[in-house]
C-alpha cells in the first residue's frame, strides 16, 4: 500500500495564496492544485482554501477538491487563521504554503495535527521589487525570523536542491526538509509542427522577477544574423504595458508577438513550434516552464540561478548562462547549434526523456510520505534516530532471501526514504543521513554488505537514469561564459 492509499479517508486542507482558477495563477498553484486533486483521488477529503477574487464563488467543488475561497490578495491571511480556529478538531494535516509569507498554520491548530510547510523560493531578496520602506523589512521579517519560530520542529517541503539550500543559508532553518519536486504534463496528443525559421516561444507571468525584459533587450543583436527570428511572449502581468513600450522603442514589432493570456492547448501549441525557449527569472522555486517546455521537445536558455540550474542540465535539455552573463550570446549559440534539423531532433529527443522522469503522481506519493512522516512524529513525541540532514545516501545490494528484506523495509524504513527490488537486487535512497549514518541504518535492517555513496542533486529529484539503447548523449556546445503512521521507530 503506497502513501497515498495510507490518507485515504483524512482530512486535509492545503493553504495557497491563490487557486488555478485565479487570473493571476502560476506554477505554484499548478503544484498545490496538481497534488490536492490527486490526494482527492486517493480517497483523502481535500479542502483547499484561497483568496477571493472578481467573479470567484466562495465555494466550489474542482476534481473531489472542496475549494474555500475568502479574504482578498492579503485578507485571505487572516480569513485562513479564522477558519483554522473554527475547525480546530477537524483536519488531520494542514498543508502550507509558503509564497513569500506563510499561513502560520502551526499557530492554530492543535499539536496533533501534522503541519507541513512547502516552500517553492526563497523571497528575501525579492520583497524589494514589489515593497517600498518598510513594507519589504516587514516581508524579509515575516518570512524568515517569524516563520523560523512558528515552524520549528516542523517538516519542510522544498521542491528543488536550490530552495533546499536557500532554506538553509538565507532563512536559517534547522528543520527537516524534504525534496518534492513539480511534476510535468501529460504528454500531448496534438501533433505540433516545429516551425521551418528560428523561434522563441516564452510563457509566463509578465512580473518584475521574470525579467523578460532581457530578452527583448538580446533581440536587435540576434535580429541582425536571423532576420527571420520569430519571438511569441505569451502571458499576463503587471509588466506587460512596459514591455510592449519597451518592444517599440528597439524596433521589434515585426519580431515579437505579444499573445497575452493563452489556454493550455494554446501554450503548448506555442512551446511545441519553437525552437528554443528563454527563463531570464532572477530566480525560480524549480523552472516549471522549461520542463513543460521540454515536455513538448523544446530546450530552454535559462540564467544559472536558483531553481533554474536544477531544472535545466547543461548541454542535455537546453545551455545555462551565469547570471548577469550577456543573453544575446548564449542565444546566439543556441540558434546556431539548432538551426541543423538533426540537432533540433536530438534536442526533442533529449527534452522529451527528461520531461518524462517527472510525474505529478510521484510528487504527491512523495508529499503524502511527507505528511504521514509528519503525523507519525507527532504522535510518537520522539524523533527518529537519524539526525536531520540535507545529504541522502544511495546504495544497493543482494539478498538471496529478498521477501524477507522487502517486509523488513516496509516496516522499518522512514516514510521518505525510497527503494526499488529487482529479483533478489535491492536499491536504496536514504534521505536523512550520511555515509556514517546509512551504515548503521543497514546494521539494523540486517544488511551486512552494501555499497553505497551520497547521492548527488538529480539523484534526489528522480530515480537513478538509465540511457536508452542508441539515445544521442552527445552533449551541445556550451556558451563561452562559464558556466504520516506510527511505526516502530524507523531506522
Amino acid at each position: 500500500m503506497n502513501a497515498l492509499e495510507h490518507l485515504a479517508r483524512t482530512n486535509v486542507l492545503f493553504l495557497n495564496w491563490r487557486d488555478p482558477a485565479h487570473p493571476q495563477a502560476g506554477g505554484a498553484e499548478a503544484y498545490c492544485f496538481e497534488i490536492a486533486r490527486r490526494l482527492a483521488r486517493s480517497g483523502a477529503r481535500v479542502t483547499l482554501f484561497t483568496a477571493r477574487f472578481p467573479g470567484s464563488r466562495p465555494v466550489e467543488w474542482t476534481d473531489g477538491v472542496r475549494v474555500l475561497r475568502d479574504g482578498g490578495t492579503y485578507g485571505v491571511y487572516p480569513a485562513a487563521a479564522r477558519h483554522l480556529l473554527g475547525n480546530r478538531h477537524t483536519y488531520d494535516a494542514v498543508v502550507d504554503f509558503q509564497n513569500g509569507i506563510p499561513f502560520f498554520s502551526p499557530l492554530f491548530t492543535p499539536r496533533w495535527t501534522a503541519d507541513v510547510c512547502v516552500i517553492h523560493h526563497i523571497h528575501q531578496k525579492q520583497f524589494d521589487l514589489f515593497f517600498r520602506w518598510p513594507m519589504n523589512a516587514v516581508g524579509r521579517l515575516l518570512e524568515k525570523q517569524i516563520s523560523r519560530l512558528v515552524y520549528r520542529g516542523h517538516a519542510i517541503v522544498a521542491v528543488s536542491p536550490s530552495t533546499r539550500e536557500g532554506v538553509r543559508a538565507e532563512l536559517g532553518f534547522r528543520n527537516p526538509v524534504y525534496l518534492v519536486p513539480n511534476g510535468s504534463p501529460s504528454p500531448s496528443t496534438v501533433p505540433v509542427v516545429r516551425a521551418a525559421a528560428p523561434t522563441i516561444a516564452v510563457v509566463t507571468r509578465m512580473t518584475p522577477q521574470k525579467r523578460v525584459d532581457l530578452l527583448l533587450r538580446a533581440l536587435p543583436a540576434l535580429r541582425e544574423r536571423w532576420p527571420g527570428l520569430r519571438v511569441d511572449l505569451a502571458g499576463d502581468g503587471g509588466e506587460l504595458p512596459d514591455l510592449r513600450a519597451l518592444a517599440r522603442r528597439l524596433g521589434l514589432d515585426s519580431t515579437v508577438t505579444f499573445h497575452g493570456h493563452v489556454t493550455e492547448e494554446r501554450k503548448r501549441a506555442l512551446l511545441g513550434g519553437a525552437w528554443l525557449t528563454v527563463v531570464p527569472s532572477v530566480a525560480e522555486g524549480w523552472g516549471l516552464t522549461v520542463i513543460e517546455a521540454n515536455s513538448m521537445g523544446t530546450p530552454a536558455v535559462a540564467f544559472d540561478v536558483p531553481g533554474l540550474r536544477d531544472a535545466v542540465r547543461q548541454g542535455h535539455n537546453g545551455w545555462l548562462v551565469p547570471d548577469g552573463g550577456p543573453l544575446s550570446d548564449a542565444l546566439a549559440t543556441a540558434l546556431t547549434e539548432l538551426s541543423d534539423a538533426d540537432a533540433r531532433d536530438r534536442a526533442d529527443r533529449r527534452c522529451r526523456a527528461w520531461s518524462a522522469r517527472f510525474s505529478w503522481d510521484d510528487s504527491a506519493e512523495r508529499l503524502a510520505q511527507v505528511i504521514l512522516e509528519e503525523a507519525g512524529r507527532v504522535r510518537r513525541h520522539r524523533r527518529s534516530r537519524r539526525r536531520d540532514s540535507d545529504l541522502t545516501v544511495l546504495t544497493s545490494f543482494r539478498s538471496p532471501n529478498g521477501d524477507h528484506v522487502e517486509r523488513t523495509l516496509k516496516t522499518l524504513l522512514r516514510e521518505t526514504d525510497r527503494w526499488t527490488r529487482q529479483g533478489d537486487a535491492f536499491q536504496l535512497l536514504l534521505h536523512g543521513c550520511d555515509e556514517l549514518r546509512a551504515f548503521q541504518a543497514l546494521r539494523r535492517l540486517g544488511v551486512p554488505d552494501a555499497a553505497f555513496r551520497l547521492a548527488h542533486r538529480r539523484e534526489e529529484l528522480v530515480a537513478p537514469e538509465t540511457d536508452s539503447p542508441g539515445e544521442d548523449v552527445r552533449p551541445w556546445p556550451t556558451t563561452d561564459q562559464p558556466a504520516a503512521r506510527d511505526r516502530r521507530e524507523p531506522a
